[in-house]
């Protein structure tokens, strides 16, 4: 995701970001995912976390996070 820093609300958990991925159609990989947008709130996001992958990554700063499975979203984009 990107612009969370900016398209987040802190207090209601709402935000709207773009993001980009990969999008997973009967349980395969179905191709890539670019300048999307994803809008919910986060407590939507986590409720919906299918699975976490095993390839934990740190960037900068120290923040690190897996590939995460969300089992279904509405984005908009291409």
């Amino acid at each position: 995701m990107t612009g969370l820093h900016s398209g987040a609300n802190p207090i209601s958990g709402q935000f709207s970001v773009g993001a980009a991925g990969l999008r997973i159609s009967g349980g395969a990989l179905a191709g890539p995912l670019h300048e999307m947008t994803i809008a919910s709130t986060l407590h939507e996001m986590l409720g919906a976390v299918a699975g976490l992958a095993s390839d934990l990554r740190f960037y900068g700063g120290g923040l690190g996070a897996p590939t995460v499975l969300i089992g279904e979203m509405t984005v908009g984009g291409s």
